[in-house]
């Protein structure tokens, strides 16, 4: 069986992308991938998993201006195709797909060059249209994987709709669609009408191994906080006017690609504040085992954020942290069915500073439980999970 993965992105900001490929290679799939390369923080990353996956066909393209008539072409059409769906609404859904992200007709152009596929699976909502041509060119299955809900996604509220025009009109036409989370399922299906019986909510948990049994910590409450990048927006604003009032002995370890700006603004002069520079899905969460306490600073006005299941919660939940996480919808409705593993606060500065004080008073408690918290998360897998997509790879 030949399978082939579609993304707008690169493997290093994809890692869903890069468990399904594993996956697949794992139950003896042919697999082939077009995505994209990037000159940013995470090139040093993207090479190392290309390394990796040499069983793999890539089809990289640069998101870069080189070559300069292709990009300058996609360009030109995103704008257009935006430009005509402030006026029109009601638009054909190639310009609702350029629109959406100028690399779909980058995509879209790279099929000529792989192997007949059996099935082609798209990563987001800007590889949407290429798999839809795939379909009608290689009479194969299709499916999508909808990690995040994109029309609740930021403030802008043009890229929003087109999102979510280009979710209704392509997702009834997929063999299969899975969903990062339960509440991402439940908003989808709200904008599309035609709601597919293979239709499956596959949780991102990560692959047991790459968790540590948890060490024995003493002394000074350690806490953990990751994300691609270390900057404004991103939740931090909660924690640091907290960790200013609190009486109590502790460090904040932060991971990810650090803005220099916002080192300066607000980490310079705090050295409990540590910082480490992003690290690879394995390092990290080996890392996570020297915590005590995994921080899931989600904003509930963001609607995606409200609704989504995070990479963070669910590797400290896997890691055995002990969870303080804002009361999105998600995360309430998670630590509502595994209570023992962390608390929700109201997503404000007072809140958190009272819940932080009460972990500190228990502290000795909390670390005692660690071993529990990890055991009971053996079972909760990428293993387990991913028996769902293999059925659905092999749907007729």
């Amino acid at each position: 069986m030949r399978i082939l993965f579609l993304t707008t992105h690169n493997l290093a900001t994809n890692p869903r992308l890069v468990k399904e490929m594993r996956l697949a290679l794992d139950n003896k799939y042919s697999v082939e991938v077009i995505c994209f390369s990037f000159d940013n923080w995470s090139s040093k990353y993207n090479n190392s998993l290309l390394d990796e996956f040499s069983a793999v066909k890539f089809h990289i393209i640069s998101a870069t201006r080189k070559p300069f008539i292709p990009w300058l072409t996609s360009v030109l059409l995103e704008k257009f195709s935006r430009l005509c769906f402030k006026i029109f609404r009601n638009l054909p859904i190639s310009l609702i797909a350029f629109g959406v992200s100028r690399r779909s007709l980058l995509l879209e152009r790279r099929l000529k060059d792989v192997t007949i596929p059996d099935i082609v699976v798209a990563h987001n909502p800007g590889s949407l249209w290429a798999t839809l041509k795939a379909k009608q060119r290689f009479s194969c299955k299709i499916g999508f994987d909808v990690e995040d809900y994109h029309p609740g996604e930021g403030n802008n509220r043009l890229f929003q709709s087109l999102s979510a025009r280009i979710l209704e009109l392509s997702l009834p036409k997929m063999d299969y669609v899975t969903f990062a989370s339960p509440l991402i399922q439940s908003a989808v299906s709200e904008i599309v009408d035609s709601r597919g019986k293979n239709w499956k909510t596959v949780l991102n948990y990560f692959s047991s191994p790459e968790f540590s049994r948890p060490i024995s910590i003493e002394g000074p409450l350690k806490m953990i906080w990751f994300s691609q990048h270390i900057d404004a927006g991103r939740g931090l604003e909660l924690i640091f006017p907290v960790i200013k009032m609190v009486g109590f002995n502790y460090e904040l370890h932060l991971v990810g690609n650090l803005n220099k700006g916002f080192y300066q603004r607000e980490l310079l002069e705090n050295s409990n504040i540590v910082v480490h520079s992003s690290m690879s899905q394995n390092q990290l969460h080996d890392f996570l085992k020297e915590f005590d306490i995994g921080l899931a600073l989600e904003d509930s006005a963001n609607i995606n954020r409200d609704i989504c299941l995070t990479n963070k919660i669910l590797s400290y939940l896997q890691a055995g942290l002990f969870i303080l996480a804002t009361n999105t919808k998600a995360q309430s409705q998670l630590l509502k069915e595994y209570n023992n593993h962390g608390i929700i606060f109201k997503n404000s500065v007072l809140s958190l500073k009272m819940e932080l004080e009460s972990i500190a008073l228990k502290i000795n408690s909390i670390r005692e439980r660690k071993n529990e918290r990890y055991e009971s998360f053996l079972e909760k897998n990428w293993e387990s999970e991913s028996a769902i997509l293999l059925n659905l790879w092999d749907i007729k």
